[in-house]
């Protein structure tokens, strides 16, 4: 057996690494990375180690005072909690049925209610424990405000979170337990490829809240939606950490975890191996405790904490150096856990489908906080304020008939006040017919976004697709992905143009400017187009492009701005994808960041088919691009045909190589050569 009060040491902090399925692909999974972050924060700051064991001299004083007769009282200790689920992708963020799933399956573990209690093998029955230790979500939050304990964000850092991600948001960490809820964990000094599930903070006397609570990823939660229908325990196994209890195998055989009733392991437990017995140095010799939640065996495995891990758990909840303060009285009642709940109301929403097409639904989800039951007052606005919908169910679909960009408005009502939410030009509806061009369509991203033919299609931050003048292969601006901000992952946002109508899609001909850099060689950013015949609903991709076409410029570390040499053209042929009878189609770009640097587009144009020879050729460009006068045809061969926006021939000529434009009233022209289709701005 583990002694039960040994001298202060300096525990060894292992690696424990297996390999195992995850999510379909063989990877190497690290099921907790809490020792691993107490090695990084011992690096940074040496005296870490020795506030480590000035909290287990407390535990000790504390469980010395017990067996001198002075008996813990048995109570339930309730502790309020906060989940931040700080997402990246729609996918990341999870629903509260997911949230609550974990917190009744977290609170049946610590309390020995979980269904599986009967799969403990006999030799240790005597030591199972009820932790009385119970989690709730908070109703008040730090400011006084109500709240339902679940907190949402788009996070950059969701997809490689350590303790960054604790400074984009936190709640003071002596009165709630702050749970980042997250889709990837990288710590310094793990593996490349290392998959870790989550990790926590021990408990020490003056935490700061940037380095405390439990980091962990959403598909560890509960058994519903990501999670796929497991009964996952890493959230159970990081919280006994949060209470100061170690790995079973902490230390190996020699040195132990503190625990006399959890026979000692050599080495992290994997699968569910009754028979593993790795060491024989207790009395009476005892197999490995597989089922105990603080090793790394599989979720089905475990099912218990035992006695003297609750006696170390209840030592930190009654210490005011540790956790007490969190299970105090006056700090349930300041969380709303207990007692009358009086706090201002929160008028929060989200919305499922920023763009869509006139008679489509918008889709509103409320994700408000208040008290009993509110009223709710939404207010779809149009850009010159006039009410297009006003409702008050909770989550309404609306229906959008008119094309035009809206403003979303919630103003929530309760019995302690009233609380507003704007989201200005946060929709996008458009003509489900298209809008037409005559006679096509180019796009040089002269305007803000949105405007009547760009849009963004985004959960997220929009300030990620933007206008920008610092660089235009066309006109004066052109449309900037910050992708310089942003790390290997995903998908943040989409650039949407169209719908445009055109009498036969199937000849049309997708050609756009772009230009793009790497911020080091193995960079593997993909900007994906992608066209839809029925307004969005469905996308075809018809085009993969990767880093090294994507861009010309050399490897550039600092935010990227194109020179006018860097931009290049790419041409996609549409005629045979089956849409001669769609009538209009969509365009979609997005980029999938694979850590490069910046992108632009510009000068996005949809023409009659281009032959193969022409999609070789030289682009045909004209220079300056607007002009008053003098303005220059390049890379032009052929007849040269210049039209008015109504379709009207205004001048005609022939080309082989530059040819010197005509001086034309200001307004705005469609210069059609050789199957090439630009426009021409005239000031």
């Amino acid at each position: 057996m583990h002694p039960t009060n040994p001298p202060a040491r300096i525990f060894i902090l292992l690696l424990c690494l297996f390999a195992a399925p995850f999510a379909g692909i063989s990877q190497v999974i690290q099921p907790c990375a809490s020792d691993e972050m107490v090695a990084l924060e011992v690096a940074e700051n040496p005296r870490r180690e020795a506030l480590r064991a000035e909290t287990e001299a407390e535990i000790q004083h504390i469980l010395r005072n017990q067996r001198a007769g002075d008996s813990p009282e048995s109570v339930v200790h309730q502790i309020p909690v906060v989940f931040h689920i700080m997402y990246y992708e729609e996918q990341d963020n999870i629903s509260d049925a997911q949230i609550q799933s974990a917190l009744a399956i977290l609170n049946q573990d610590m309390r020995r209610l979980n269904p599986d209690t009967a799969n403990l093998r006999a030799v240790f029955k005597s030591s199972a424990a009820d932790l009385e230790v119970e989690f709730v979500l908070a109703k008040i939050g730090p400011n006084g405000e109500c709240s339902n304990g679940i907190n949402r964000r788009w996070d950059i850092n969701s997809l490689a979170a350590n303790n960054n991600i604790k400074s984009s948001l936190s709640w003071p960490n002596t009165k709630y337990l702050n749970v980042w809820v997250v889709r990837g964990i990288n710590l310094s000094g793990t593996p490349a490829g290392t998959i870790v599930l989550g990790y926590s903070a021990f408990p020490y006397n003056g935490i700061p809240g940037t380095q405390d609570g439990i980091v962990i990823r959403h598909d560890q939660l509960g058994s519903v939606g990501t999670a796929q229908g497991e009964r996952h325990r890493t959230l159970t196994h990081e919280v006994g950490h949060y209470l100061n209890l170690f790995h079973t195998f902490q230390g190996g055989c020699a040195f132990g975890d503190q625990c006399a009733d959890t026979p000692p392991v050599a080495a992290s437990s994997s699968g569910c191996n009754s028979n593993q017995n790795t060491c024989t140095v207790d009395l009476p010799d005892l197999p490995d405790m597989i089922e105990n939640y603080m090793d790394y065996s599989s979720n089905q495995c475990m099912n218990t904490f035992t006695q003297n891990q609750k006696s170390r758990a209840k030592a930190v909840l009654t210490s005011s150096q540790l956790r007490g303060n969190l299970a105090s009285a006056a700090n349930l009642l300041a969380t709303g856990v207990s007692g009358t709940v009086n706090c201002s109301p929160v008028a929060d929403f989200e919305i499922a489908n920023p763009l869509l097409c006139s008679g489509e639904a918008l889709t509103l989800i409320d994700r408000s906080s208040s008290i009993g039951t509110p009223i709710y007052h939404w207010n779809v606005l149009s850009t010159t304020n006039q009410v297009v919908h006003h409702v008050t169910t909770q989550n309404p679909s609306l229906t959008m008939p008119d094309p035009g960009i809206y403003t979303v408005s919630l103003t929530v009502q309760a019995s302690n006040g009233s609380n507003t939410l704007n989201k200005p030009l946060s929709v996008t509806v458009r003509p489900v017919a298209g809008t037409s061009h005559s006679p096509w369509f180019i796009g040089t991203m002269e305007d803000e976004l949105p405007n009547a033919s760009w849009a963004t299609t985004t959960f997220a931050d929009s300030s990620y697709w933007r206008r920008t003048t610092a660089a235009a292969q066309q006109g004066q601006a052109s449309y900037l992905f910050q992708n310089s901000k942003l790390v290997a992952g995903g998908e943040v946002s989409a650039l949407v143009g169209g719908p445009f109508a055109y009498p036969n899609t199937g000849t049309l001909n997708l050609r756009f400017a772009h230009a793009f850099a790497r911020k080091a060689s193995n960079n593997n950013d993909q900007l994906k187009v992608s066209v839809s015949s029925n307004c969005g609903e469905t996308w075809q991709l018809v085009r993969i492009i990767p880093a090294f076409q994507l861009g010309t410029a050399a490897i550039v570390t600092t935010p990227y701005v194109p020179a006018a040499s860097e931009w290049k053209y790419t041409s996609v042929n549409l005629a045979a994808l089956g849409l001669q009878s769609a009538g209009n189609l969509m365009v979609k770009f997005a980029l999938k960041s694979g850590g490069g640097n910046n992108l632009y587009l510009d000068d996005v144009q949809l023409s009659t088919t281009l032959s193969n020879e022409e999609l070789l050729a030289e682009p045909v460009w004209i220079q300056p691009n607007p002009s008053r006068s003098g303005a220059i045809l390049s890379g032009a061969q052929g007849e040269v045909r210049v039209l008015d926006l109504s379709g009207r021939l205004v001048w005609k000529s022939y080309a082989d190589g530059d040819l010197a434009l005509p001086v034309l009233p200001a307004g705005s022209y469609v210069l059609h050569c050789a199957g090439v289709s630009l426009r021409w701005s005239v000031l």
